[in-house]
C-alpha cells in the first residue's frame, strides 16, 4: 500500500481502517520500499485480501488529529468553492499539486483552469465549515 498519510504512527497494530464499507482492525505493519506492508485481523488469505486490492483505504474524520493551525488536510480543501475578494466565483479546487515549497491548488470552473498558489498572502481565507476559499488572485490568472 502506498502511504499518503501525514499522521507518522497511521497503519498501527489496533488501528481501525475503511475500504469501502469493510471495517477492518491492523494486527501488524512493515516497511517495504513502496510504502507499507499491512496485515489485517480476520484476512487471512490472499484471495481475501485481494478483493481490496486498488481500493483506497481510510479512517474515519474522528480519528484524524486537528491539523496545526492556519494549515488544512487536502480533504478537507477538495471540493471548496473558490471566491476572489471581490466576491467573483472561480471555481472548484479538482485537485492540490505538492510543489515541495507550497501547495498548488487546481480550480475548475466556467470552462477553465487556474492554479492558485497555497500561499498566505493569496489565499486569505478557508472556511472549512462553510466549504469555501478567499483569494486575492495575482495578476495574471
Amino acid at each position: 500500500m502506498q502511504v499518503s498519510s501525514g499522521v507518522e504512527q497511521r497503519f498501527a497494530p489496533g488501528d481501525v481502517l475503511y475500504v469501502g464499507d469493510s471495517r477492518l482492525q491492523v494486527q501488524h505493519r512493515r516497511p517495504v520500499p513502496r510504502g507499507l506492508l499491512v496485515k489485517f485481523h480476520d484476512l487471512d488469505s490472499r484471495s481475501a485480501v485481494q478483493v481490496l486490492s486498488g481500493q483506497q483505504v481510510y479512517v474515519r474524520e474522528k480519528a484524524v488529529p486537528p491539523p496545526p493551525r492556519d494549515t488544512y488536510y487536502h480533504y478537507q480543501v477538495l471540493g471548496m468553492r473558490v471566491i476572489t475578494i471581490e466576491g467573483e466565483e472561480v471555481g472548484v479546487v479538482t485537485d492540490i499539486l505538492a510543489t515541495g515549497a507550497n501547495d498548488v491548488y487546481v480550480v475548475k470552473g466556467d470552462g477553465k483552469e487556474i492554479l492558485v498558489p497555497a500561499l498566505a498572502d493569496v489565499v486569505l481565507e478557508v472556511n472549512v465549515e462553510h466549504r469555501h476559499m478567499v483569494v486575492d488572485l495575482p495578476e495574471g490568472l
